[in-house]
C-alpha cells in the first residue's frame, strides 16, 4: 500500500471509530450570525453585520465537522437622482473544521463562501475565503453555543449597485447554535 493508501485507511477507521462511540452520526442544524470589521458586503469599509447563515452539517466530536450553510436578502439603495434600485443578495458556504482535543476544545476553520448581487443596474459575485479559530459550548446533550472568530479574504469585484471596485479583508466573529439530531 502506499503511504496515501495508508493515510485514507487511518482516517477512515478513526472516523468510523468515533462514530461507534457516539452511537450514531450526529447531523447538525443550526444558524449563525456573522459581523466583521473591514470590508462589507455593502460595499462599506468598517464595522458590521455580513449575513446571518442557517447551516445543515456534520460533527463529529474529536475529529472535526462540515457544514453547508446559505443565506438570501434584499435591500435598496437610492441614487444621486432619487431612483430607488432594488438588489437581492445570495451567498453559500462551506465550512470545515479541525478539532485539536476533545469536546469543549478550540477547532481550526476553514471556509469558502460564493456570493452573487442581482440587481436591474448589474449583478456581481464574488467569493470569500478564511481561516480561524473556533470553540464549542454544550449547553444540553443536543445544543450547542458556537463562537467562532476568522481572518477573511474578500475577493476583487465590481458591484454596479454601489458603482465601486471591492476587494479586502476583513476580522469576522461568527456567533450561533446549533442542534444534534441523529
Amino acid at each position: 500500500m502506499t503511504r496515501f493508501s495508508w493515510l485514507l485507511f487511518i482516517f477512515f477507521v478513526s472516523c468510523t471509530s468515533a462514530v461507534f462511540a457516539q452511537g450514531a452520526i450526529p447531523f447538525i442544524a443550526g444558524a449563525q450570525v456573522e459581523t466583521g470589521v473591514g470590508s462589507l458586503p455593502d460595499a462599506k469599509t468598517g464595522t458590521g453585520i455580513v449575513r446571518v447563515t442557517p447551516f445543515l452539517g456534520v460533527w463529529l466530536q474529536g475529529l472535526g465537522y462540515a457544514k453547508l450553510g446559505g443565506s438570501v436578502w434584499k435591500s435598496s439603495l437610492k441614487d444621486s437622482l432619487g431612483a430607488e434600485h432594488g438588489y437581492n443578495q445570495r451567498d453559500i458556504g462551506v465550512q470545515l473544521g479541525a478539532s485539536l482535543g476533545g469536546l469543549g476544545r478550540p477547532y481550526v476553520i476553514a471556509s469558502y463562501t460564493y456570493a452573487k448581487q442581482l440587481s436591474d443596474l448589474g449583478d456581481a459575485s464574488w467569493k470569500e475565503m478564511g481561516l480561524g479559530l473556533g470553540t464549542l459550548f454544550q449547553i444540553s446533550p443536543l445544543t450547542a453555543i458556537v463562537l467562532e472568530g476568522e481572518y477573511r479574504w474578500v475577493d476583487n469585484h465590481y458591484d454596479p449597485v454601489h458603482d465601486l471596485t471591492i476587494q479586502g479583508t476583513r476580522i469576522q466573529l461568527n456567533m450561533g447554535f446549533l442542534v444534534y439530531f441523529f
